[in-house]
């Protein structure tokens, strides 16, 4: 069994990679499971990640890489022993240390698995590193193996070379590539990296691919633009790394994390509606959370069953918009709002305020009856 760790920070897209991903490997026949983790103690990726018909396992309340190892092991084992597949892939919380998780399961001595290279995506759109790079997130990049830019759609060339140039000086092993999983973009590159299993012949090689034409260039790091040619404000120095042994990642990232369930009573609901709502409640927790610290990054997500689809909504940072996207689902689950907020900077008990007010606000400005069916212990990932 191969198994395949796909890391990056919260909001890099993970989760619609891990989709494209599956759908290229069910494409081949080939036998795949997903295992989800969440800091949270309420699952929302393994929802969506479901809906493509992949068997799925969630692992929530902490982070694989250090508090829940044993979890994992049991996972994998019983996935193996029940399912059989030729492939897993394991997306991490946005704040693991993937290469932690990698040597942790080599540690299992599981007859059958080999590991893939470790795959980490950086939101092309987001990453800043002029302004400062936490350490859990330099601990990502330059323990990756493979490092995916992903969302170029939304940046320009100029700015994707510059990301290149950082990444390479920060990993010089790293293979880089760049894609948007979001606008479809194909995923060939990693996908034969992954399925080869090996990365000596091409740990020097990073692969840009203009938007404008299905050229792809390969370059090395003496063609592309040279570093010292990049204005001073987006280089930033590299700390020197330290033993990440029995680390906790959810202490080091300084992430607050809070989730929140919540059945919603409505025959007249219809689906259009539930986009509504998923909208405006998200708009509403990232203002919130934006009043508490203006510059805040994370992942505010929220998942609305509706009957026989389900709507999944999230915001990444507090100057982004909500993206909406709407998955069939194979059964009828009734009407229930899942919310997952993870953000920088502020206390987990300030957002569970946000989260649970902006909820009974929005739905209640409509006049529809909600009840809370679980939420966070208040003592959960507090920092």
């Amino acid at each position: 069994m191969r198994c395949i760790i796909l890391g990056g920070f919260l909001g890099s897209g993970k989760t619609t990679t891990i989709r494209k991903l599956v759908e290229t490997l069910g494409r081949t026949g080939e036998k795949t499971a997903v295992i989800v983790n969440e800091i949270g103690e309420i699952g929302i990726d393994g929802d969506t990640v479901s809906t493509g018909g992949v068997e799925t396992r969630e692992i929530t309340s902490g982070c694989i890489c250090c508090t829940l190892r044993i979890s994992l092991e049991q996972t994998l084992r019983a996935l193996m022993q029940d399912y059989h597949p030729e492939t897993v892939i394991v997306e991490p919380t946005g704040i693991a240390f993937p290469k932690q998780i990698k040597d942790n399961i080599s540690a299992m001595n599981i007859p059958g698995i080999s590991m893939a290279p470790i795959v980490n995506l950086l939101d092309a759109s987001r990453f800043k590193p002029e302004e400062g790079l936490q350490n859990f997130i330099k601990y990502q990049i330059e323990d990756a193996e493979v490092l995916c830019i992903n969302k170029v759609d939304l940046i320009d060339r100029v700015r994707l070379l510059e990301i290149c140039v950082f990444l390479r000086e920060m990993n010089p092993k790293a293979r880089i590539i760049h894609f948007s999983a979001r606008e479809g973009g194909k995923l060939e590159e990693l996908m034969e990296i992954l399925l080869e299993g090996n990365i000596k012949s091409i740990k020097n090689t990073t692969i840009i691919k203009s938007n404008k034409s299905s050229k792809v260039e390969i370059s090395t790091v003496e063609r592309m633009p040279a570093y010292d040619r990049i204005p001073v404000a987006g280089r930033v120095p590299v700390a020197k790394k330290m033993p990440l042994e029995g680390k906790n990642s959810v202490e080091m990232s300084g992430v607050s994390a809070y989730s929140s369930e919540f059945e919603v009573f409505s025959d007249s609901m219809t689906l259009d509606d539930a986009v509504l709502v998923s909208r405006q409640v998200l708009e509403s927790i990232r203002g919130r959370a934006r009043d508490l610290n203006p510059d805040f990054t994370g992942h505010i997500k929220l998942s609305f069953s509706h009957r026989g689809t389900l709507v999944r909504g999230s915001v990444t940072s507090a100057a982004s918009s909500p993206e909406i996207e709407i998955f069939k689902k194979g059964s009828d689950t009734g009407l229930k709002i899942k919310v997952f907020s993870a953000v920088t900077d502020v206390s987990q008990k300030a957002l569970s305020e946000v989260i649970n007010e902006a909820v009974a606000e929005q739905l209640e400005e409509g006049q529809i009856e909600i009840k809370k069916v679980w939420q966070a212990t208040a003592s959960s990932h507090e920092h």
